[in-house]
């Protein structure tokens, strides 16, 4: 089978427009990619793989309907720590900024 985590976007979703792999695929080898080599790299400052799985197993069943919410959906991404992400911790980076802080904003699109 294809390393799913070496494939484009525009690849990811020629596939699952196909039926040859779904984005809960796609997001299980980029998740466990990305815990293999985030102890050398760490370049993850948090992993959100539940939430991560969740996600995809909405993105499929639209894909299973014929009906994806945009030309992305399902393709696993990530977002730096400096971006407004709704419901995560935005710690920029720094120790100075509390994880415990409400978090129920998204940043400007």
């Amino acid at each position: 089978m294809t390393d799913l985590t070496e494939l484009t976007a525009v690849q990811l979703v020629d596939g699952y427009r196909k039926g040859a792999f779904s984005p809960v695929e796609a997001t299980r080898a980029v998740l466990e990619r990305a815990e293999r080599i985030q102890p050398e790299v760490n370049a993850f400052v948090r992993l959100s793989g539940e939430e991560a799985l969740d996600q995809a197993r909405r993105a499929e069943e639209r894909w299973r309907r014929g009906e994806p919410c945009g030309r992305l959906d399902g393709v696993p991404v990530t977002v730096k720590d400096i971006l407004l992400t709704r419901g995560q911790p935005t710690l920029r980076g720094s120790r100075a900024v509390s994880p415990d802080g409400p978090w129920d904003e998204d940043a400007p699109s």
